[in-house]
């Protein structure tokens, strides 16, 4: 349902995303221009704020922000019909898509809907069987986790490569290195974050130790690759001969020898003695 609502009735709880200011105030110029292209969407909370605001916004932070700065009295809301949880997934599904979102942000938010959605429906097993039922007044749908994994994948459009990589960044990635990377050109990488997501925690935290230092990431990993070992290939060679006279019996051991006598010039051998 379609309705103008006053902004002082509308609460904005915890958001997945900080309205960014300066975004609000260029979207507050182009609404001056062009008024509201896109409604922003809020639920219906009768008993918010002691009935003081029976909305909840959903999705349009900056939106309503803009029109504070503005000085709107109303703006146009689009009423849905959803608990806290389906608000949130709401909240993120738009987030996910942004033009301006990072590679990193996006992960997190990938993540953080998946969250979400298991706790509605139940917990997803990269393995498959039931979801383990959750402590909670949460419905559970007892579907397999591979099916539950396949309805986020639906719900959010993704394929299943790039869902793969998105979770793979969110779950692996050590908080330290989101925190180091984040603001940084580095955050826009995808193939780089996932490459550092396949790391082990140590490595990945004393990165982001480093990079309080060195901002250069690459410099940064070259510094921790340890130098390739020079290989004497004649050492080898020995080595693996060592290795094979160890299994080998006398009768076999006489026959090399004799195999090296027969093949080699010991002429040196006897002109030192």
């Amino acid at each position: 349902m379609l309705k103008s609502i006053p902004l002082t009735q509308i609460l904005v709880g915890d958001r997945a995303r900080p309205v960014d200011l300066e975004h609000a105030a260029a979207i507050a110029g182009n609404m001056v221009d062009r008024g509201l292209i896109n409604p922003i969407t809020v639920r219906a909370t009768p008993a918010a704020g002691g009935g003081k605001t029976p909305y909840t916004l959903i999705a349009g932070g900056h939106r309503l922000e803009a029109a504070r700065m503005n000085g709107w009295e109303e703006i146009e809301a689009i009423v849905v019909s959803a608990d806290a949880a389906e608000a949130q997934l709401i909240e993120l599904s738009e987030n996910i898509f942004r033009n301006d979102l990072s590679k990193l942000d996006r992960a997190i938010f990938v993540v953080k809907f998946r969250e979400i959605f298991e706790e509605k429906h139940g917990r997803i097993d990269p393995k498959g069987g039931r979801p383990k039922k959750q402590a909670n007044d949460w419905p559970v749908i007892f579907a397999p986790g591979k099916e539950l994994s396949q309805r986020v994948q639906d719900r959010l459009g993704f394929g299943a490569s790039t869902y793969k990589n998105v979770t793979k960044i969110g779950l692996k990635l050590h908080p330290m290195l989101r925190a180091a990377l984040r603001g940084t050109g580095y955050e826009h990488d995808q193939k780089l974050l996932l490459k550092l997501a396949g790391m082990p925690v140590h490595e990945q935290t004393g990165i982001a130790a480093a990079l309080k230092f060195e901002p250069d990431l690459k410099k940064v990993l070259a510094t921790d690759k340890a130098p390739k070992a020079v290989v004497d290939a004649q050492e080898a060679i020995f080595a693996k001969v060592c290795k094979l006279l160890e299994k080998a019996d006398d009768a076999t051991i006489r026959r090399v020898l004799d195999h090296i006598g027969e093949t080699s010039d010991l002429s040196f051998l006897e002109a030192a003695a």
